[in-house]
């Protein structure tokens, strides 16, 4: 059973560290991507929820007003008709955690839209054709209206969702 907190602003991190000192189970679902920051493209983490974070309750924890009154934490989300804490079931956070590791997977399969991103054609988007080798891909790119055939490195590209 799982139940979700809203944080400070930019306090995840502080909150689930308060939390788990606490003797709490703190889970932050995170989604590895590329941005591109000041001309480079960076290898960075995103929350996939900004501003909560997931609490998972044992049968012996009851404290659940210390809770409200950890550094990091905002409030928790109640359910209006009950007053008791909105309640998620393991099955909901499989789920999630599923759609995580798809995400997270850097396999690229044919057919998927992807971004060039390092190199000459950095920025550039296509559609990923095949492999061409380990450590080579085939990309389609429409460039003035034509179809070309591109190669680049297979690091150099990332699957667009």
């Amino acid at each position: 059973m799982w139940i979700v907190a809203k944080t400070r602003p930019n306090q995840e991190y502080r909150a689930e560290f308060n939390l788990c000192n606490q003797g709490f189970e703190c889970y932050i679902p995170e989604i590895s991507s590329k941005k591109f920051v000041n001309n480079v493209w960076k290898d960075i983490k995103e929350k996939m929820f900004t501003g909560y974070l997931f609490i998972k309750l044992n049968k012996k924890i009851k404290n659940l007003h210390k809770i409200n009154n950890t550094y990091g934490v905002s409030k928790l989300l109640m359910n209006i008709e009950t007053g008791m804490p909105c309640v998620m079931k393991n099955d909901e956070m499989v789920k999630i955690n599923k759609e995580i590791q798809k995400i997270n997977n850097k396999e690229i399969n044919q057919g998927d839209q992807v971004v060039v991103t390092k190199g000459q054609q950095s920025k550039l988007s296509g559609v990923f054709i095949e492999k061409c080798g380990k450590k080579r891909a085939k990309l389609l790119i429409n460039i003035l209206n034509r179809s070309k055939e591109v190669f680049v490195k297979l690091e150099s590209i990332q699957k667009v969702y």
